[in-house]
């Protein structure tokens, strides 16, 4: 058999399988191989494989609901099935009479039929885009635009910042089950402890400012021992981990003016620039909010607009998201950590008066065995779904989008008006060995395989492998010379 032949004849298996057909039949129908990949193509497209929709018993009324339906979501109206039901039973009125009599009831079947009919199906809505004032946002790039040239600004001096919500520790809400599990959908409260993200970057791109993360905690607890001023991002704190407008000034004041001066200057432009900003109730007025020359300013984009022309918003605080939740769950699954690690945003140093054996106690416990195991079924089923990865990711991001990120401009101007907060010095610790934190985590270990405690027994043992990697990476090489000694 010749390749051709081959080829032809895979065509007609697939083509036979495809319509219930015995390849013998097929065989006698069409013979060339053009005709073949035809016929396989209308396939594909749905043209002969559709199945045939049953026609409406009351086409006038099939044609009404379906109008109304149309322009109820051209008007971004959200539209359930509910609401096509009642809408159905007031359109047959309005055509057949209020007197019409009919065995006509609008049922769960017709409802099913009526979206089969007319390809719909249920989505869920999220975004504000619908509320945007499309006509502001149009006036705004030309005004803008103006703007720009009457400053004299080029794209380097022109920057945006936005915050969002972030869920640090939520996790998937799919999972792979069996048909048989009568327990698939089961699950546990998932983790809301959240925290506001403040991003910021210039128009090329060249100048992304570092990360500004606001927590509960003034001092938490895992920053104990750790140089703030070492963390790869800005942190500050508020009483609900909401932006305020104080911290917003200072944060203005004290890190965007001198950082946006320093990278201005290194690229030999004179250190002018302007900060779009959207009408978060967080963002002090724009006469608060500039230089001492007056070189640096911000300018507000126009209300109920900044979902279509909010720099930020068109992808970049999305693509974080997506990122943040695939490095969590990598960090898990190779770490071999079966639960949600206690995050540095977790409680104060001190949330109540205690002793020194108490509070380092608190610190080493971390989360209570009930939190473990709840997490360890949240991760289970996240790593072993069916899903696809980016599905997964593009409807895990979309859970942040509730998260408040601001309160008023009156409210929490200050921030020692939070009474968990820790304002006394951090004590210099003393510096440890990779071999010092072996030794310790080997005590403990055989500490919490005495009583028994599986967990932290499984914990300490992951800590004391990567304690040992990092005890035989600083060993220093042996040099040949040592091998030898002198008579």
């Amino acid at each position: 058999m010749s390749s051709k032949e081959y080829e032809t004849a895979k065509l007609r298996i697939k083509v036979s399988r495809e319509l219930g057909v015995p390849e013998s039949t097929l065989r006698k129908w069409i013979k060339d191989e053009n005709k073949l990949r035809t016929f396989l193509d209308e396939l594909d497209e749905g043209g002969l494989r559709r199945k045939r929709a049953r026609t409406a018993k009351d086409p006038e009324l099939d044609k009404a609901t379906f109008n109304a339906f149309c322009e109820g979501r051209n008007n971004g109206i959200p539209i359930s099935g509910p609401v096509i039901q009642v809408q159905a039973e007031k359109l047959y009125k309005e055509i057949h009479g209020p007197d019409a009599e009919s065995e006509f009831t609008v049922s769960s079947g017709w409802l099913k039929r009526w979206k089969q009919r007319h390809d719909i199906s249920q989505v869920k809505i999220n975004g504000e885009i619908k509320s945007a004032d499309t006509v502001a946002a149009e006036e705004f790039i030309s005004k803008f635009q103006q703007f720009i040239e009457e400053q004299q600004l080029i794209e380097e001096m022109i920057y945006n910042a936005d915050e969002t919500g972030l869920y640090y520790k939520i996790l998937p809400d799919r999972t792979l089950a069996m048909k048989k599990d009568k327990t698939s959908k089961e699950g546990y409260k998932q983790i809301k402890d959240r925290v506001t993200m403040l991003f910021c970057c210039n128009w090329t791109g060249h100048h992304k400012l570092t990360s500004l993360c606001i927590g509960k905690f003034g001092s938490p607890r895992y920053f104990h021992y750790i140089n703030m001023s070492s963390l790869p991002l800005d942190y500050d704190h508020s009483k609900n981990a909401w932006m305020t407008a104080a911290i917003f000034e200072k944060w203005f004041h004290q890190t965007f003016i001198p950082d946006v001066r320093r990278h201005l200057r290194s690229k030999g432009t004179e250190p002018r620039a302007c900060l779009l900003l959207d009408n978060c109730p967080a963002h002090p007025p724009a006469e608060t909010m500039k230089s001492r020359d007056g070189k640096i300013f911000v300018y507000y984009l126009p209300k109920n607009a900044t979902s279509k022309i909010q720099p930020l918003d068109q992808g970049f605080i999305s693509v974080f998201k997506a990122n943040y939740r695939r490095e969590m769950i990598k960090s898990m699954v190779e770490e071999e950590c079966p639960y949600v690690p206690e995050d540095s945003l977790g409680g104060p140093i001190t949330e109540k008066p205690t002793t020194v054996e108490e509070d380092e106690d608190e610190d080493f416990l971390g989360f209570s065995p009930e939190e473990v195991r709840e997490a360890e079924q949240k991760l289970m089923s996240a790593v072993h779904s069916s899903v696809p990865v980016q599905e997964i990711l593009a409807a895990w991001s979309t859970i942040n989008n509730d998260v408040p990120i601001a309160s008023s401009i009156l409210a929490e101007e200050t921030h020692n008006e939070d009474e968990e907060e820790e304002e006394h010095p951090v004590p210099v610790p003393p510096t440890r060995t990779a071999n010092d934190a072996v030794k310790g985590l080997e005590v403990a270990l055989e500490y919490y395989e005495r009583v028994g405690d599986k967990v932290k027994t499984l914990q300490l043992k992951s800590l004391i492998r990567d304690a040992k990697m990092r005890a035989s990476r600083n060993k220093k090489q042996a040099d040949i010379t040592l091998y030898f000694t002198k008579k």
